[in-house]
């Protein structure tokens, strides 16, 4: 947990509110939770030339959660040096969230 009480969670979005996996995201739904409430949700929007720049720029987030179908090997230990808490979901966005606020997603 954040600070600021707040937690922040990202998830993979490609469309017609479907999960897609980390290196094929360009754009995530951020959620912003106080405590175990949804304060307010925004797309981030990443544009990057390569996936590694795009990973980079993820990495200067203020991200604690990241939720996608799946992550590469390469991704999930970048992400986990920076402390991010990772976890897969096959469904949509805001499922994927009731589902870690109610603790039913497991973290890689």
């Amino acid at each position: 947990m954040r600070k600021d009480n707040y937690t922040f969670i990202a998830v993979a979005y490609g469309g017609a509110a479907e999960i897609v996996p980390f290196e094929q995201a360009k754009t995530f739904w951020v959620y912003c939770l106080d405590g175990k409430h949804i304060k307010k949700r925004q797309l981030l929007s990443l544009y990057a030339e390569t996936g590694s720049a795009q990973l980079e720029e993820f990495c200067s987030s203020v991200i604690d959660v990241v939720i996608c179908r799946n992550f590469s090997s390469r991704a999930i230990a970048k992400l986990k040096e920076k402390d991010m808490r990772l976890y897969t979901f096959d469904g949509g966005c805001d499922a994927a969230v009731k589902k870690y606020l109610s603790g039913e997603l497991r973290e890689l």
